[in-house]
């Protein structure tokens, strides 16, 4: 099962990089103190890693000490069963699995993350994930757009979550101060082109939330 420690919280933010398509970029975030690391194998993104990419990225990130999700969505080059041999940390989706999948991937202590568009109608709903991810909302894309998420709905939403959605190194410290999520997740604002992350951005985004998240904790510790 999933070790509490490895959930989100006030005292231990996640720091996520979503996309990653290299070992480069691996070393970046290990270097620019980044928790998390996103890797996705649908196709219809820019940063989308083959299977054999996802597997080798997948073991990197262990070795680097960085906590690996596995992104799923419908039409993933990787069905959502093969993270029970890739042993990422988390898998994050847009549904939940079925029954079956769920008891399995919990019994191989892989967590389940959910992801959820931020909207009146949605966002205030309770979690079936053991983490809460909100994202912006975006009918044509499923993630990875670079829209900022509307973080006055988002901070409606059940406590503890993840804030993603058009999140970098110049707001991520607002959207921690008006979310108050116990983690941040980045992808395209991290790039120096679509699909490319620049090390100097990851620095400065890894850098800005991590103070942002000392500054919310020290003010209102009762809120994370």
């Amino acid at each position: 099962m999933i070790a509490p420690a490895s959930l989100p919280s006030a005292s231990r933010p996640w720091i996520k990089v979503c996309g990653i398509r290299a070992a480069a970029d691996l070393e970046a975030c290990a270097s620019a103190g980044a928790t998390h690391v996103g890797i996705n194998t649908w196709p219809g993104s820019p940063r989308s890693a083959s299977p054999q990419a996802a597997a080798t990225l997948l073991q990197l990130a262990r070795r680097l000490g960085l906590a690996s999700v596995l992104l799923h969505l419908p039409g993933s080059l990787l069905p959502l069963a093969a993270a029970l041999h890739l042993r990422p940390d988390f898998v994050q989706v847009l549904r939940p699995p079925t029954p079956s999948l769920r008891h399995a991937l919990a019994s191989a202590g892989i967590g389940l993350v959910e992801s959820r568009p931020v909207q009146p109608s949605s966002a205030p709903g309770l979690p079936w994930g053991q983490v809460l991810l909100l994202d912006s909302s975006c009918p044509s894309a499923p993630g990875g757009t670079g829209k900022v998420s509307d973080w006055s709905v988002a901070s409606r939403a059940p406590r503890p979550f993840v804030l993603a959605g058009g999140l970098g190194p110049d707001n991520v410290a607002a959207g921690i101060a008006a979310c108050r999520p116990v983690g941040v997740d980045a992808a395209s604002r991290l790039e120096s082109r679509a699909g490319r992350k620049d090390p100097a951005m990851i620095r400065d985004y890894c850098a800005a939330a991590r103070d942002a998240f000392r500054k919310a904790f020290e003010e209102t510790p009762h809120v994370l």
